[in-house]
């Protein structure tokens, strides 16, 4: 009868020294080996052991949990404040008074009111005519500006919403002016020529050498144009069609 009655054992691929064979009897119940327990190792060649790697767990300090970083505040808005005073340039030294819209100023004799180009009709019925458009009659009022440090007498249109002086060979336009208000009995137009002013001539500005400018008007292709007088150049400026106009025959606004 074989050793083996249910065949030969398979190869054994195991570790180092290979179990000794149990003849048919389970391994648990194998007898002890006939040399005491020594055991005999035949001679080889075997299979070599190659140890395989092995995981240990290594312990880790957990992770910081990210801070919430908070959204970002909006920063406190500031009010707005909205005045209402014209700058007129560096070189005025007299304090401005704002402009009250939709209020005609108290006056005495005559008085100068700063306002805008845009906002002025409010002035209506209390402002100083001193001409008119040629071609279509409107309406030209006495006002004054600042340009280039020097104060300007010049024509406002109440229906066009337009205001300009003249400066350097040239028609300005203006925005923020300050218009003449004054009673009807307190001035007249009167003529004058070659630079001269008669007596009672209203000062209207000032260049910025220090000579003064009168307020004057003169008659130029059907218009009446509100300008300056300015004795030194014997003449008077007015401003019409984008040029600086010079006449030597004018009309001057004086107090009665």
């Amino acid at each position: 009868m074989s050793k083996y009655p249910h065949g030969p054992p398979p190869p054994y691929y195991g570790g180092w020294p290979p179990p000794p064979p149990h003849d048919g009897y389970p391994p648990h119940l194998q007898p002890p080996p006939p040399d005491g327990g020594q055991v005999t190792v035949p001679p080889g060649p075997y299979p070599y052991y190659v140890p395989g790697a092995v995981m240990f767990p290594v312990p880790m300090a957990p992770m910081p949990m990210p801070m919430p970083v908070p959204p970002p505040s909006e920063p406190p808005s500031n009010p707005t404040y909205i005045t209402n005073y014209i700058y007129h340039g560096e070189t005025s030294n007299q304090p401005q008074q704002p402009a009250i819209e939709g209020m005609a100023p108290e006056f005495g004799e005559c008085n100068w009111v700063p306002t805008t180009a845009t906002t002025a009709a409010y002035l209506t019925g209390q402002a100083v005519v001193g001409g008119r458009e040629g071609w279509d009659g409107s309406p030209l009022w006495v006002i004054r500006a600042w340009h280039n440090d020097n104060l300007i007498p010049g024509k406002f249109s109440i229906r066009h919403n337009t205001a300009s002086v003249s400066y350097n060979m040239k028609e300005v336009p203006v925005q923020n002016i300050e218009v003449l208000i004054a009673k009807p009995d307190s001035f007249r137009w009167i003529p004058a020529t070659r630079g001269n002013v008669p007596p009672g001539a209203l000062p209207g500005g000032k260049t910025v050498s220090g000579e003064t400018l009168y307020i004057g008007r003169a008659k130029y292709q059907l218009s009446i144009t509100p300008g300056k007088v300015q004795p030194s150049h014997n003449c008077c400026y007015i401003p019409f069609a984008g040029s600086e106009v010079a006449q030597t025959m004018y009309d001057v606004l004086c107090k009665i």
